[in-house]
């Protein structure tokens, strides 16, 4: 990569700092839960009309979403950034939103002089929600990736590294029906629906067993009676499945629900099952794209970890775009925090780190990573060319 075009695209990066770093902060001081997202959309969208992008607001019908295209004069790569800017309850943003924001949004106006010298589209999309309806999901089932040739976007975490390939997660609630009696004087005349949901949490733990690497079933009973000495008609649990692969998660619902089935016959009571939430797919880092943004942050002096096709064992929507498109979400530091201790994201101390002068100025080399990434997508071909084969040929 040319010293000179670096030296530009840093150049480009340091003239937006200040309402970047302002965007960031005012996000971090003014978190808002999923589909609340208002204050941090219209700054968003305040930044991104400026700089002259077309917006279409409340994208895909989601009240916080948005759409931004900025064109070039000649045509080119479809380059889409993604930005999360959803808080957690009470933490506030502690999974770093406030700098996934500031990236995205960021790196799509800093690409514009090079799009219109190069030739492309740049879109930044707003996602909101992604800690908990996973708004990506129903944009994916909108279509709304279908014609990018990659997305990309970065998350904070303890490193700067490649990107995740997070697990397909489904949720899915659990009812059992039995009937009501007095448990000590006519304990004969109940159905124990509580006995019924034990034995069903027994049966998975038994089925771990027999299940592949990587497998995770976990649920809570949000429900188990009323009182100790009446036994339960009714109880209700809630579960997470998860696999490292979308095809698998089919033929393991199955063997949980069969689980289901046998902890009702045994009791005699009854079950039902009901979708919860929303399905995340795995995600399928794009490894030759995931390649060229590492390799490209590594010329700018951030050696990245290279994780590879391993599995984290996290859940994303993300997951989604990757089965529409081309996409990869690398990772970048929070820096060190101040006990040494290693932190981890859903934290008071990661909310904290999320606003530090060390992890903004941080963030914005990986500004110049995805502006410098995006230059090579679009004046050099062969790139795309073997992204897109790479993305057809995916299992």
């Amino acid at each position: 990569m040319e010293k000179a075009l670096i030296e530009r695209v840093e150049k480009t990066v340091e003239a937006l700092k200040p309402e970047l770093k302002e965007l960031t902060l005012n996000i971090h001081s003014n978190p808002e839960l999923g589909n609340q997202e208002h204050k941090a959309y219209a700054w968003q969208l305040e930044l991104l009309k400026k700089y002259g992008f077309d917006i279409t607001e409340h994208y895909c019908d989601i009240e916080t979403a948005y759409k931004a295209v900025y064109k070039g004069a000649k045509p080119g790569p479809k380059i889409a950034m993604l930005a999360e800017y959803d808080a957690l309850p009470k933490l506030g943003h502690g999974c770093g939103h406030n700098l996934i924001c500031m990236m995205s949004v960021g790196s799509g106006i800093a690409m514009r002089e090079y799009v219109d010298e190069f030739g492309g589209e740049i879109y930044v999309i707003g996602t909101p929600a992604e800690e908990t309806e996973g708004a990506k999901v129903a944009m994916s089932n909108a279509g709304a990736f279908d014609e990018m040739d990659v997305v990309m976007m970065a998350h904070p975490a303890y490193e700067d590294a490649s990107s995740w390939n997070t697990m397909a997660m489904i949720c899915r609630s659990y009812e059992f029906f039995g009937r009501n009696a007095h448990a000590a004087s006519a304990p004969e005349e109940g159905l124990n629906a509580l006995d019924a949901m034990i034995n069903f949490f027994n049966l998975i733990n038994a089925m771990r067993q027999q299940t592949k690497d990587g497998t995770r079933i976990h649920g809570v009973i949000s429900h188990g009676g009323e009182a100790p000495n009446i036994i339960p008609d009714y109880t209700r649990a809630l579960f997470y499945i998860r696999s490292p692969k979308w095809a698998q998660l089919e033929e393991l619902e199955k063997r949980v629900e069969a689980c289901a089935a046998g902890a009702a016959m045994a009791t005699g009571t009854t079950y039902k099952w009901n979708y919860e939430e929303v399905d995340f797919m795995d995600t399928n880092s794009n490894m030759y794209l995931n390649r060229l943004a590492c390799d490209t942050m590594e010329e700018l002096g951030v050696p990245m970890t290279w994780m590879g096709a391993e599995t984290s064992m996290g859940s994303s929507d993300l997951g989604n775009v990757s089965y529409r498109c081309p996409s990869i979400q690398i990772t970048n530091s929070l820096g060190v925090h101040p006990s040494g201790k290693k932190y981890v994201a859903h934290t008071t101390e990661f909310a904290e780190l999320a606003c530090t002068d060390w992890a903004i100025e941080h963030a914005f080399k990986f500004i110049e990573g995805f502006v410098l990434t995006a230059c090579k997508l679009m004046t050099e071909p062969e790139h795309i060319a073997a992204i897109k084969e790479e993305f057809s040929n995916m299992k």
